[in-house]
């Protein structure tokens, strides 16, 4: 298991020293870092705990010019470790950086109070008041201060055993759904390529795997991962530091922002809501401010837009609206952070509710504020029955809802099944083309389904029923077939419908005509018969075009040509007169017709109905009885 620890606190205050001093290894790697002796990227060092789990530290930035810099380091951590200097207090910085984590959700953390070699009792008494001070109504008020000094070595096995055990309350993140990691860090090696790392949001992955990086949107196979300080690892977990060396990977493919994760799996957006919280002294977040706003390791600029109309003021929370300007690589959940345009002071943070969303209407602005409160405040379980309402057919597909979402498999199935347990909802397929569609939606189409079929057993009691063929044009045009055919499966699974043929019936209807429908059928069959080999013409006078249609359906009738019709019993004749006639010698159509008594089309329609019944055999100009 990993955990990661982010550092904080203001310019100079002893972050790199402390992190030495602990590890043993300095996390500030750039020339122009150790000349000015400040800290400017993000570093990395690692710290093994007494039970063989490993502490990544990312050392931040203290300096104002690179707040930015210090957002993307710990916009993935567990918890945080504030450094303070013991000489100086709390800073402008000191402040800045409490109320990013703030808006980051990380709670968890510890005080070092450094250089506490250089004052005296006094003022270092001074300096924990202000830490107290500044801590105070903050989630992380309790969080425990520890006098050290890097130098000396005071307070540093004390701060050391508290690290660990802070480690050691970290829930361990699954490893069960899928793979996703923002990129803070690029570089290159001689003989090996681009390397990226990150912290693993989710999932894991392994050598050999298949990923794909947003928002470039290219796909690449892991020739080489390292976790944490290791190399030639099998595989890298949610919550550990993975560094990913990529078959191809070139230095203008990815950059910090980008996320990469299992291929389909990430979307690159440009507008997103959230329920954004802003902070108490700072500014108003007013209608289309321009602000830099900082998701994951991503910083671009972006247009907010107060759902509700009307400016979001400093201490209130509400819903915003951010249309970006370049994209970003989130998932509802994410946590973000909005950073003034100039002059460049953090005002705001909040999650990301819904993604892909559209500009605010203000007609629909009454909707949409329901819509957020839901996705706020309500479980996954009336998110997706709220999703399923929304749509046209009342359905959702189970692949892309995740998609959209970022909602873990097991999650997913969770409230999934716990909807289908209360008979509000039913799954349909499986594996990609799985759907989740609401019960009621189902037995609608069901009821459309059985009144379809009721209606021609109704109407025309002589069909064998419904052609399978027509159903869908008896249904309303926008349900969608698989939908028809899984409500269509039900129904023959409960034996409410029968498939006879190519036809639907209701199963309680008679399969043979007896009673008053078997005489009606004779009635056309008596009319059929006395017109004899020349045919009956349809339509028939008295006889309706629905009757004559369903014992067509039913084998009692065929058609000679497209208006003209006989029965069965005529074939059979026919058969005997031609073998009468000719027995095994060949014949010619005219010799057929002299011999039927009928005309030459007639002649001609009763030889194809004999060939394609494969009582007789064509050869050129003759026929043979076969």
């Amino acid at each position: 298991m990993g955990v990661i620890i982010g550092t904080a606190g203001h310019i100079d205050h002893g972050k790199s020293t402390l992190m030495l001093a602990l590890t043993g290894r300095d996390p500030d790697r750039l020339k122009e870092e150790k000349a000015r002796g400040i800290t400017i990227e993000l570093g990395y060092v690692f710290l093994e705990t007494p039970g063989g789990d490993t502490i990544s530290f990312i050392d931040v930035p203290g300096h104002e010019k690179f707040v930015k810099t210090m957002v993307a380091g710990v916009a993935t951590v567990d918890c945080f470790l504030l450094v303070v200097s013991a000489d100086e207090g709390v800073m402008p910085q000191t402040v800045e950086h409490l109320d990013i984590l703030r808006l980051l959700e990380v709670d968890r953390g510890i005080v070092a109070l450094a250089k506490c070699d250089l004052v005296d009792d006094d003022l270092i008494e001074l300096a924990e008041e202000e830490v107290r001070e500044a801590l105070r109504g903050t989630p992380a008020e309790s969080a425990p201060i520890f006098r050290v000094s890097a130098k000396t070595g005071f307070g540093m096995v004390e701060l050391k055993q508290a690290l660990f055990h802070m480690a050691a309350q970290v829930d361990e993140k699954s490893s069960q759904g899928r793979f996703r990691m923002p990129v803070d860090r690029i570089f290159t090696l001689k003989g090996f390529g681009t390397i990226i790392c990150g912290t693993g949001l989710s999932g894991k992955v392994k050598v050999g795997d298949s990923l794909e990086i947003q928002p470039v949107g290219k796909v690449f196979r892991v020739r080489e991962l390292g976790v944490n300080d290791r190399r030639n690892s099998p595989c890298g977990m949610a919550g550990e530091r993975i560094a990913l060396n990529l078959t191809g990977l070139r230095k203008e493919d990815v950059h910090r922002g980008s996320v990469v994760g299992e291929k389909g799996f990430l979307k690159k957006l440009n507008s997103l809501d959230t329920t954004c919280s802003m902070l108490q002294g700072n500014v108003d977040l007013l209608i289309r401010q321009r602000v830099r706003f900082h998701a994951g390791t991503a910083e671009v600029m972006a247009r907010a837009i107060p759902v509700e109309g009307k400016p979001l003021l400093r201490g209130e929370t509400g819903y915003v609206h951010f249309q970006l300007e370049h994209p970003v690589v989130a998932m509802p959940g994410d946590r973000f952070v909005i950073r003034r345009y100039s002059p460049i002071v953090t005002i705001g943070g909040g999650i990301i509710l819904d993604t892909g969303t559209r500009k605010v209407r203000s007609r629909f602005r009454e909707a949409r504020l329901e819509h957020l409160d839901l996705l706020s405040h309500g479980d996954l379980e009336d998110l997706l029955f709220e999703a399923m309402e929304d749509t046209l057919c009342h359905f959702v597909e189970v692949a892309d809802f995740m998609k959209k979402t970022g909602v873990e498999p097991v999650d997913f199935n969770k409230a999934a099944e716990s909807l289908v347990e209360q008979n509000r909802a039913l799954f349909a397929g499986e594996g990609k083309s799985a759907r989740l569609i609401l019960s009621a939606a189902v037995e609608e189409v069901e009821r459309k389904i059985l009144g379809s079929i009721a209606t021609v057993h109704r109407n025309v009691p002589l069909s064998p029923g419904l052609p399978s063929a027509h159903l869908a044009r008896k249904l309303p045009p926008d349900i969608p077939v698989w939908t028809v055919r899984f409500c269509l499966f039900r129904l023959q699974e409960e034996k409410k419908v029968q498939r006879r043929g190519g036809f639907l019936c209701l199963s309680d209807f008679p399969e043979q005509l007896s009673g008053e429908t078997l005489k009606q059928a004779d009635r056309i069959l008596s009319d059929a018969r006395k017109a004899g080999l020349q045919g009956m013409k349809t339509p028939a006078p008295g006889r309706r075009i629905e009757d004559i249609e369903a014992l067509l359906n039913r084998g009692f009738l065929f058609n000679l040509s497209e208006n003209l019709i006989s029965t069965e019993d005529s074939v059979g004749k026919v058969k005997n007169i031609v073998f009468e006639a000719f027995g095994e010698k060949p014949f010619r159509l005219g010799e057929l017709r002299e011999t039927l008594g009928v005309s030459r089309k007639i002649a001609l329609m009763w030889a194809e109905v004999l060939d394609g019944r494969n009582i007789t055999r064509r050869d050129g100009e003759s026929r043979f009885l076969v």
